[in-house]
């Protein structure tokens, strides 16, 4: 019992005497920020000024804190009260312009888009340079429909970040709104100077000098197209068809419409433009050669024959040229083009009798013109090619019989003569 009283009285002591010790060092660290505390000033200022600090750091975080995990939630009713009290107490600018970002965002994908640019309008009177918020007034305004005013917010954007493509893009896309094509191409060349391979960009580009009716220039851009993408098919048709239409380069034509035609075989607006350009060239023969494979694919293309028959004329194997016009005519006598190709057959064949004697045109002549002429008044009932019909028989009025011809060729009805005996 007494061991017990003894241990008792020892347990006692030492807990007295850590608490005196504890007593000690309290009053050992009073003392020491009492020191301090005289060093720095007369009274406690600058305590309350590092309290209220912390205690404005503290609310500062927190509802920045709060509004981001609410905006990460999708709260954004919540997320737009948290982070307009960091607003109001970010006088130190620990967030800066990310305040008004995720704010604008807020208020945006809440469904109010109007509030919205009001606040990134605020963001960027205050952070002029922070390009996103730019970047989302031109946005708004454009989505608005107040184009010129989207164009000048994203003329500042491609000005702090003249390297972002996407921007560059929708600026010229704002352009092309406000018909300004050159300032559109300008941006599209901005575009491909920073991605050369950009092939949306060269199309529109392309599109744009389309429209200016610069033919060279449109060339010169789908050609980058072409060569930039090998399966591109249609861009191989364009450029065979602005060579032949535009600037009759007609063996550029039918190399262009010659690689379409490895990727797309049988088409048949790309072979009737090949046998045309083969045609305008003079090569008869291989423009025969092209319409006949079409008429493998479509054996009664009536303009298809019609187009023989010429190529034959033209080869001076006017049997042949008339026959293929007849057969054009059995398909559909009133298709123009049929009677104009065998009325170009007994013009031709006129032609050269002339030429093969004294270049005279005689009585003979006159009465093989006279059957042309016969041939283009049937096409004038086709009113798709009644200009090329009219013009034909204007050509013919002064080489047709006249009444002192027939006089001094009564009972004469046909041509006579070896080079005439093909027609009869």
């Amino acid at each position: 019992m007494r061991k017990e009283t003894l241990m008792t009285n020892k347990l006692i002591n030492c807990v007295g005497l850590i608490l005196i010790l504890g007593f000690a060092a309290t009053a050992t660290v009073e003392n020491s920020f009492a020191q301090r505390k005289k060093k720095k000033g007369k009274n406690n200022s600058e305590v309350d000024v590092e309290a209220a600090r912390k205690k404005y750091e503290f609310e500062l975080l927190k509802n920045w804190s709060f509004g981001y995990e609410n905006y990460k939630n999708k709260q954004y009713d919540s997320s737009k009260k948290h982070f307009w009290n960091v607003a109001k107490l970010d006088t130190i600018n620990k967030f800066g312009a990310k305040t008004y970002r995720y704010l604008g965002n807020s208020y945006l994908k809440g469904g109010d888009p109007d509030s919205a640019q009001v606040i990134f309008e605020l963001g960027t009177e205050k952070y002029p340079e922070y390009t996103y918020l730019h970047r989302m007034v031109g946005y708004l305004l454009s989505n608005r429909g107040l184009t010129e005013e989207a164009v000048a917010r994203y003329q500042k954007v491609v000005e702090q970040a003249p390297e972002s493509v996407d921007d560059w893009n929708q600026l010229a896309s704002l352009y092309v709104k406000l018909e300004q094509d050159e300032d559109a191409i300008a941006a599209y060349d901005k575009i491909l100077a920073l991605e050369p391979d950009n092939m949306d960009a060269l199309q529109k580009k392309t599109a744009l000098i389309g429209r200016s009716g610069d033919i060279e220039a449109l060339i010169a851009e789908k050609e980058k197209i072409r060569e930039l993408d090998p399966q591109n098919s249609q861009v191989r048709f364009d450029l065979g068809r602005l060579y032949f239409e535009q600037v009759e380069d007609f063996e550029k034509s039918i190399e262009r419409f010659q690689e379409f035609l490895s990727g797309v075989p049988n088409d048949i607006a790309a072979m009737q433009y090949v046998g045309n350009a083969y045609r305008r060239l003079d090569k008869s023969n291989n423009a025969i050669t092209q319409f006949k494979a079409i008429l493998q694919v479509q054996p009664e293309n009536k303009k298809v024959m019609a187009e023989i028959s010429r190529c034959y004329k033209d080869l001076g194997r006017f049997v042949r040229a008339r026959s293929y016009a007849r057969k054009v005519l059995a398909i559909d006598k009133a298709y123009g083009m049929g009677w104009i190709a065998l009325g170009e057959a007994y013009e031709a064949s006129a032609e050269r009798c002339i030429n093969q004697k004294d270049s005279k045109v005689g009585f003979n002549d006159k009465l093989v013109y006279e059957l042309a002429s016969v041939q283009y008044k049937k096409a004038l009932a086709d009113l798709e090619f009644r200009q090329d019909a009219e013009r034909h028989l204007s050509f013919l009025q002064g080489v047709l019989p006249t009444q002192e011809d027939r006089f001094m060729h009564k009972n004469q009805e046909k041509a006579t003569g070896e080079c005439y005996k093909w027609i009869y």
